[in-house]
């Protein structure tokens, strides 16, 4: 009689994948959340929409205002802000199950016999966790479509953007929950753990918003600060690395801990080896400016004639800024033009001669307060001023280079008064009631 054959490994994965899959359409967990998250995204999404339509009946008789009127500010960003809560809050609820529930159960001791590593274990389930994710996505696409269908304008790589944001933000999130249940005893302990990095990134975002020094270098590894970027439409390669860095070392270390079979003490010095690796890894995407911008505006771009001069620049400019963090003048400046030279100008420094006194009249015992020099090739200028406007022609008298502005088209924009509360019964009740149908049913063992 001859010997049935042994599987493939190609099998096994297939087979493990498709298992990972039905344990996870099993759990109560996915269904809890995509009804809830139906639930948020209907809601934001209904009142993004009220609130975009009041707006735009004063803005449809001033063109002026009819430019401020950006979809992907005013309805999409808001409507996706569920997601972020729900990615944050009730994610790591999900992800945690991909490796907490075969440690309790024993069968993570028969899966790591298996002839694969386990690196390709936890590739296999964030793979399953991944499909499923998209299936977290219909209520953000059914507002894409109810809005297209009310009329609203849609800017697709604004949107694509926007979903790839969330996505790395996810893959973030369920590497996380991974690594914590990896390394936990218990799923509620794996789940403390996980909340306490998503919304410790929160706090650490909001506690550095006008802080300086280590807090807001730290802040800007915050997830919720790099989701931001996406959110505002401007594609920054930095920001992709530092999601996708973050990601990857808590993936190879839920793979690194898994295994029984390694010593406490090897598994905590390649845990150390990954964080120096990746974290120099991350510091040096950290200090990349390269970004694009998909907004439709160009609100994150110069004039394109001010883009090529300063672009050619050849020497080092020196900008030194007599402002506290928590001045709104240095946020401004910030938001208006520095961001901007820094993904412009090749090199670029910029110094912070922070006042001894604190907050906001600090200038009363500085009589430097305000003012900001600008250092060119030996030559220098000094100004109060933090408006583009001046700033730009300082540096190209330090540069001593003319630019003609390049006529642009101006953003329009596409106010809208609309009603979309008759989309409710779709967020409210069907999604609802289709996730409750189909969570017993995958308690009853029909997957």
């Amino acid at each position: 009689m001859p010997l049935p054959e042994e599987p493939s490994r190609q099998g096994i994965i297939r087979n493990l994948l498709a298992q990972e899959l039905r344990s996870l359409l099993v759990s109560p967990a996915l269904w809890l959340m995509l009804g809830i998250v139906s639930v948020l995204v209907g809601y934001s999404f209904i009142q993004a929409v009220a609130l975009y339509s009041q707006a735009s009946r004063t803005a449809l008789s001033f063109p002026e205002l009819a430019r401020g009127m950006n979809p992907l500010d005013g309805i999409f960003v808001p409507t996706f802000g569920a997601y972020y809560l729900s990615e944050s809050l009730l994610l790591p609820f999900v992800a945690i199950r991909l490796v907490g529930l075969d440690k309790e159960s024993g069968a993570l001791k028969l899966l790591l016999q298996l002839p694969i590593s386990p690196l390709t274990l936890c590739a296999v389930k964030i793979g399953a966790m991944g499909l499923l994710w998209l299936l977290t996505l219909l209520p953000g696409a059914l507002a894409l479509l109810f809005w297209h269908n009310l009329g609203g304008h849609i800017s697709l790589p604004g949107i694509s953007l926007l979903f790839a944001g969330h996505a790395l933000f996810s893959l973030t999130v369920v590497a996380i929950g991974m690594f914590a249940a990896a390394i936990s005893d218990s799923l509620p302990t794996a789940a403390m753990l996980s909340l306490a990095v998503t919304l410790g990134s929160w706090v650490l975002d909001f506690a550095a918003g006008s802080q300086d020094g280590i807090m807001a270098i730290v802040s800007k590894v915050s997830l919720t600060a790099m989701l931001r970027q996406f959110e505002s439409g401007l594609l920054s390669f930095s920001h992709v690395a530092a999601f996708l860095c973050i990601a990857l070392f808590f993936f190879l270390l839920t793979a690194l801990w898994l295994h029984p079979g390694r010593s406490l003490l090897s598994r905590t010095g390649s845990s150390l080896l990954l964080l120096v690796i990746l974290g120099s890894l991350l510091a040096g995407a950290m200090q990349s400016h390269r970004a694009l911008d998909l907004t439709e505006n160009r609100r994150h771009s110069l004039n394109p004639a001010d883009s090529r001069a300063l672009g050619q620049l050849q020497h080092t400019l020196t900008i030194t800024i007599h402002l506290n963090p928590e001045d709104s003048r240095l946020q401004d400046m910030e938001h208006d033009i520095l961001a901007k030279l820094r993904r412009t100008i090749p090199h670029l420094v910029v110094r912070y001669a922070r006042s001894e006194s604190a907050g906001l009249f600090a200038a009363a015992g500085d009589s430097q307060y305000g003012l900001i020099e600008y250092e060119y090739n030996g030559r220098h200028d000094e100004s109060y001023s933090n408006s583009p406007r001046e700033i730009l022609p300082i540096i190209y008298n330090l540069a001593g280079i003319k630019v003609v502005q390049v006529p642009v088209p101006r953003y329009r924009g596409y106010p809208l008064v609309a009603d979309a509360t008759g989309c409710r019964w779709w967020f409210y009740g069907l999604i609802p009631l289709l996730c409750l149908a189909f969570g017993i049913y995958g308690l009853q063992g029909r997957w």
